[in-house]
């Protein structure tokens, strides 16, 4: 894994537009919507947990990488 750096464009999936029913009765979500983030800082103690700025409402959000499952989707040294 790539270490999390400010200026980092990540995604995270806030919801699902449809869910499908199989026959024997299991329901799984398909159809992700997702909202994107710019990493403002990185935590000191905890280098999977950082602070954004989600781009649609323009406010501040906490998120872990695991707990939360937000992916890097671009670097922002391009790497």
């Amino acid at each position: 894994m790539d270490d999390l750096s400010p200026g980092d464009l990540v995604r995270w999936i806030i919801d699902y537009r449809v869910f499908e029913a199989h026959d024997d009765g299991e329901v799984f979500p398909i159809d992700a919507v997702w909202a994107y983030g710019i990493i403002i800082e990185v935590s000191n103690s905890d280098p999977m947990s950082v602070a954004l700025v989600r781009l649609d409402t323009k406010t501040h959000q906490f998120l872990h990488m695991i707990h939360d499952g937000f992916e890097v989707v671009s670097k922002a040294n391009g790497g």
